[in-house]
């Protein structure tokens, strides 16, 4: 996975990731901070290496961290999902910090890119 830009209140991050495998794999790892609600925004883009086959997804949640445990509030708005059977992005709780997740369900080459915006109160 590599990453640029910054995290913060209002701040956007980039992060890319090529998958091989049917695993699924950690594209960004969001950390909420104590006592805080986070909005977050992603928008993901993914391409098979030969371009045969292609992805693009938007989502957006709202996360509390309550004195260390993390919840979502609500549930996540899927504003944009189009992709190939199987290709998946999804949040998941880990302790403290929000995983964005993808999978492609296959063993292919596919290259993800992942743009956060995030809206910290």
């Amino acid at each position: 996975m590599r990453m640029e830009g910054g995290i913060g209140s209002g701040g956007g991050t980039k992060t890319t990731l090529t998958t091989t495998t049917a695993a699924i794999q950690t594209i960004d790892t969001i950390p909420i901070p104590t006592d805080k609600v986070l909005k977050v925004s992603i928008d993901v883009s993914a391409k098979k290496d030969d371009l045969t086959e292609k992805g693009g997804f938007k989502k957006e949640a709202t996360f509390a961290n309550n004195s260390g445990t993390v919840s979502r509030q609500g549930a996540v708005g899927n504003i944009f999902d189009e992709a190939p059977a199987g290709w998946v992005v999804s949040f998941v709780i880990l302790n403290t910090d929000v995983l964005v997740k993808v999978i492609t369900g296959a063993a292919i080459n596919v290259d993800w890119k992942c743009l956060r915006i995030t809206l910290e109160v």
